[in-house]
């Protein structure tokens, strides 16, 4: 009998960050208000917001970059730090579903131009694995996947188990993912495919899994929920 009045007379969708009634994407106004989406001038190679439209310091110093550019969604502020730490750290995994609409509206606004092979995402190590459940980039990959039509394939393996990156130093970062990863088998020729992560802070993690796929001559490109 519930089953049919819930036909009949649905309840109204929840935001996916709070328990108030979904207005757009997902979301309730509130949360909406407290989310930044990137606007204005950006860093044309990581995506940083900036005053003018040219590379930023973190970019000029890397000494080698092995991804053509990142793109991300929104600012990483602490309505995002924390809606990301709940959907990663305490298993509120229908967050994805909000997490992809947001990454297919940054898909639509910079690489809808752009033919990809596929979209492809960061792996995490198989002892993460077991400690989250789940990986939360293959997971946003897979929603974004449905939502846009390209289709979703294992590329990369992390060979590497190391603390959470959030509370790294730069160099402490890129010194913990140097050789971290390694190519997954896969079939079919690839020229160019679409990175999937949640954040993106330093670039280290893109660009050590942009090294893999460059050697083998795939052009890659990233895309993130926060910046």
């Amino acid at each position: 009998m519930l089953n049919v009045l819930n036909l009949l007379f649905p309840l109204p969708l929840k935001c996916g960050f709070c328990d108030r009634r979904e207005y757009k994407n997902g979301m309730c106004k509130q949360c909406m208000k407290e989310i930044e989406e990137i606007k204005g001038n950006i860093c044309e190679r990581c995506g940083r917001p900036l005053e003018t439209m040219s590379i930023c310091v973190d970019c000029h110093r890397r000494k080698d970059t092995y991804f053509v550019c990142n793109r991300s969604a929104v600012r990483y502020n602490e309505k995002m730090k924390s809606m990301i730490s709940l959907y990663k750290y305490r298993g509120q995994e229908k967050l994805v579903l909000s997490f992809a609409r947001l990454l297919e509206q940054a898909y639509r606004k910079y690489y809808n131009h752009i033919s990809f092979d596929c979209l492809t995402y960061v792996p995490i190590h198989e002892q993460r694995l077991k400690e989250r459940g789940f990986n939360q980039a293959q997971q946003m990959a897979f929603y974004l996947s449905l939502r846009i039509k390209i289709p979703v394939k294992r590329l990369l393996i992390r060979t590497r188990y190391a603390d959470k990156q959030s509370k790294k130093q730069r160099q402490d970062r890129i010194n913990a993912l140097t050789n971290s990863f390694e190519l997954h088998p896969y079939q079919a020729p690839l020229k160019r495919v679409l990175l999937i992560d949640d954040i993106y802070t330093t670039g280290s993690t893109v660009n050590e899994c942009a090294k893999i796929l460059v050697n083998e001559g795939i052009q890659v490109y990233s895309l993130t929920v926060g910046r």
